[in-house]
Parts: C-alpha cells; sequence; structure tokens
C-alpha cells in the first residue's frame, strides 16, 4: 500500500504544481486582455463615431483631445498609440503612422509654450497642417 501511495502523492503534488502555475499564468494573462479590452473598446468608439456627421468630427476631435488630454501628450511624444490614431480618425488623416511622426516631431510646438497650453491641442494641429 505505502509504494501505491508514493506514486499517487507524486501525482497530486504535480497537478498542485500545474494548477498554482496556471493561475499565475491566468493572472498576468488578465492584465494583458484589460490592455487588449482598452484598445478594442477605443478603436471601436471611434469607429461608431467617425462618420457620423462630417461637421460634428472637429468638435469630437476637441472633445476627445479634452478628455484624452493627458495621452495623448503621452502618446504625442512617443509618435503612435492608440489615442493618436483615434484623433487622427476623428480629424480624417488618411496615415495615422505619418500623423502619428507628425505629432513627435512637433511636439515642443503643439505642447511647448504656455500658450500653446491654453488652447485645444486640435485647434492648434489644424493650424500647423
Amino acid at each position: 500500500m505505502n509504494k501505491q501511495s508514493s506514486p499517487l502523492m507524486r501525482r497530486i503534488a504535480l497537478c498542485g504544481v500545474a494548477v498554482v502555475g496556471l493561475s499565475v499564468a491566468s493572472i498576468g494573462s488578465a492584465r494583458d486582455r484589460d490592455d487588449l479590452i482598452t484598445t478594442a473598446s477605443t478603436a471601436g468608439t471611434t469607429a461608431y463615431i467617425v462618420g457620423k456627421n462630417i461637421d460634428d468630427d472637429f468638435t469630437q476631435a476637441q472633445d476627445f483631445a479634452d478628455t484624452q488630454s493627458v495621452a495623448l501628450r503621452r502618446e504625442a511624444a512617443m509618435g503612435d498609440g492608440e489615442n493618436l490614431d483615434a484623433l487622427a480618425a476623428l480629424l480624417h488623416e488618411d496615415d495615422p503612422d505619418a500623423f502619428g511622426r507628425w505629432m513627435q516631431d512637433n511636439y515642443a510646438q503643439l505642447y511647448g509654450s504656455q500658450a500653446a497650453q491654453q488652447s485645444n491641442v486640435v485647434d492648434r494641429i489644424v493650424a500647423m497642417r
């Protein structure tokens, strides 16, 4: 009986280790899924909003820039990001990647001066492009 319980105990211990490992992996992937959900929801919202009424897209771009100002500023410094892509769509930019690079190249003019920080970034973008 002792010889039979030893392999059984090993199997139980091995299963326990596997369960703990899978739990840790699930926690890490849940965080990644949250990031994907956020990205997908931003893209979905933008796709829904853009093109509904072209005259309102400029106003929606301004509102979006106000609500996402911290993320847009960070992504403009990097030249890439989901919020920049969403803003590019609202502004009817043909190439979101080129728009992101332009934002990065013109970061100091868009965000540097005190006067620039007092107006909406969309107004500054339109004035410069």
